[in-house]
C-alpha cells in the first residue's frame, strides 16, 4: 500500500465586493462579517485534519481565512510557530487579474456581460483562466505533489478563480473547451466551502466537498 496525501482546498470567506459582485481580481479586501463566520465554519468542517502544510495566496482575505479556520478547528489543526499561524503566502495563488474589469459590476456591468469569458481569452489588461491553471499547475507540481506523495496533508486557501484553476489541473473537470464562450460561468464556487482530494502515491484517488454546518443546517443536511 502506497503513502497517501491529503489536499483541502476552500476559497476565502465573504468580502463586501463579493456579496456587491464586484470583480475583485488582486485588490486586497478584508473579509466581512459573514466572511470571518464562513471561515470559522470550515475550519469546524475540517477539524478532522492535521494539517502538515498551509498555503493562502498574498492576499489577506486568504490569510485570515486559513488563521479563522485552523483556530476553530482547534487542536488538530494547529500549526503556530512563535506564536503566528505557520501559512505561506504564494504569489502563485493569487485568482484573476481582472485588469479593466476590476472593481465594476459582473451583474449589471454591459461590457462584461457582452465579454465572453472563453477558457482562453484574456480579460482587458488582466489574465484569462488559462493563464491561472497554468501557473497553479506549475506550483502543484513543485509545491503540493511531493508533499502529496511524502503523505501530507495540505491546506490551501486561496480565490474563485484558482479554485476553478485546481479543478483543470487535479481533473475534477472534463478539459475546457476553448470555444465555449461561458466557460468561467457555469462554475459555481462558494465562499469558504471545503473541497478534499485524496492521494495514493501522488495520484488521485477521490475528491468531494464538505459541508459547512451553518450551510448543512440551511439545506437540511447533515453536516460533515
Amino acid at each position: 500500500m502506497g503513502k497517501k496525501g491529503t489536499l483541502v482546498l476552500f476559497r476565502h470567506g465573504e468580502t463586501d465586493h463579493n456579496a456587491k459582485h464586484l470583480m475583485t481580481g488582486w485588490l486586497d479586501v478584508p473579509l466581512n462579517a459573514e466572511g470571518v463566520a464562513q471561515a470559522r465554519e470550515a475550519g469546524r468542517a475540517v477539524s478532522m485534519f492535521h494539517f502538515d502544510k498551509v498555503y493562502c495566496s498574498t492576499l489577506s482575505r486568504t490569510f485570515n481565512t486559513a488563521a479563522l479556520a485552523l483556530e476553530a478547528a482547534g487542536s488538530q489543526g494547529h500549526l503556530r510557530l512563535k506564536d503566528k499561524w505557520n501559512i505561506e503566502a504564494r504569489d502563485e495563488l493569487k485568482g484573476a487579474n481582472m485588469g479593466a474589469f476590476t472593481g465594476r459590476n459582473f451583474k449589471t456591468d454591459p461590457e462584461i456581460l457582452n465579454f465572453g469569458r472563453r477558457y482562453d481569452r484574456r480579460l482587458p489588461g488582466g489574465e484569462s483562466d488559462k493563464d491561472i491553471a497554468d501557473r497553479v499547475q506549475k506550483f502543484f507540481d513543485a509545491e503540493i505533489l511531493p508533499r502529496l506523495k511524502s503523505g501530507e496533508t495540505v491546506l490551501v486557501s486561496t480565490h474563485s478563480g484558482t479554485m476553478r484553476a485546481f479543478d483543470v489541473v487535479l481533473g475534477f473537470v472534463p478539459p475546457p473547451d476553448p470555444a465555449d464562450d461561458q466557460w468561467t460561468d457555469k462554475t459555481r464556487i462558494d465562499n469558504a466551502l471545503p473541497v478534499v482530494a485524496e492521494y495514493e502515491d501522488g495520484k488521485l484517488k477521490r475528491h468531494y466537498s464538505l459541508e459547512r454546518p451553518k450551510m448543512a443546517a440551511v439545506r437540511g443536511l447533515k453536516a460533515a
